[in-house]
């Protein structure tokens, strides 16, 4: 039996249990295969049907507690005997995956973008040499499977449904919280462009004029997102950045506003239904995935869209 499992966060729950889709990937070639999910006190309703058990740690364990968590996990693996780990690369599964290597004594793969299958063994891409060039990567035989995987990557929609088994975990050998938690303030939430079906994106053709783009976004329904060069010049925040340093989208209408589509760009997008570029260079690189290419300026084609969208808005009120 191959036995994959996927570290969950109450926080992050449907990220998580996205990972399933890259354990259906890594199981493909496996006769047998179970998925477990692993995690503190996670709410049970949002994994039903979804895994074929539920780890859930009953521990006094703080959610920060990193190290606490590490050896717990490590403790469960051994008892398992897990094939392979899967962990979403956010500022937590950062921390715990590369901990969760070194006890086990094995090795990572970091911010995995893509799995393949290849003469039945499992290769893990990622970026490497700063996204210059995708880099397959093999584990060595007989050992734990670890990979950290971009959020938004896989999905695990349309999945055959399972009878979900719970286990509730209490490690064996209790220790002493070493963490003490003396205040906490509630994060606000922003809104995530990850969950956005129609994005306009601006890179570093843009260079004034912001306004504009949030005005024609606000009028469309869409979000606005950056290209990591409009981001290093401060034109946005990172929290909208496209790429493989920002975020993984899928919306159903891409526009790219002034982007080169560097493959650090390109790598951001992930089943785009539509791009459409506004560009001044019809060779700029995102121009050959694109399915409209609009040669001009970019904040003069905003502008001449967002005025026609008033019109047609004036016309319909005035039916």
């Amino acid at each position: 039996m191959y036995k994959i499992m996927i570290y969950l966060e109450n926080d992050y729950i449907d990220e998580c249990l996205d990972l399933i889709g890259a354990a259906n990937i890594n199981s493909s070639k496996k006769q047998e295969c179970e998925i477990y999910g692993v995690g503190l006190n996670i709410n049970k309703e949002k994994c039903k049907d979804k895994l074929d058990y539920l780890i859930s740690i009953n521990d006094e364990i703080l959610e920060y507690d990193i190290m606490s968590i590490s050896n717990c996990i490590k403790d469960i693996t051994k008892k398992y005997e897990f094939d392979a780990i899967l962990i979403n690369a956010n500022d937590t599964g950062r921390m715990i995956a590369p901990r969760i290597a070194m006890a086990l004594k094995t090795g990572i793969v970091a911010d995995v973008t893509e799995l393949e299958i290849e003469n039945d063994e499992l290769i893990m891409i990622r970026p490497a040499f700063d996204g210059k060039i995708m880099a397959g990567i093999t584990c060595e035989k007989g050992k734990v499977i670890i990979s950290s995987i971009r959020p938004g990557i896989f999905k695990s929609s349309d999945l055959n449904l399972k009878n979900t088994k719970t286990i509730n975990y209490s490690s064996e050998k209790k220790e002493t919280q070493k963490l003490k938690l003396i205040s906490s303030t509630k994060k606000s939430q922003s809104e995530d462009i990850r969950e956005s079906e129609f994005l306009i994106s601006f890179g570093g053709g843009v260079k004034s004029d912001f306004e504009k783009i949030y005005k024609l976004a606000s009028l469309c329904g869409a979000k606005v997102s950056a290209s990591r060069r409009a981001v290093d010049n401060r034109y946005a925040k990172r929290s909208i950045q496209v790429g493989q340093s920002g975020k993984v989208v899928s919306p159903k209408v891409y526009i790219a506003l002034g982007i080169y589509g560097a493959i650090q760009h390109i790598e951001g997008l992930k089943d785009v239904d539509t791009i459409i570029s506004v560009n001044i260079d019809s060779k700029s690189a995102i121009c050959s995935l694109s399915d409209i290419v609009v040669h001009g300026d970019a904040i003069e084609f905003v502008e001449k869209l967002t005025q026609k969208i008033i019109d047609e808005n004036h016309l319909d009120n005035n039916r």
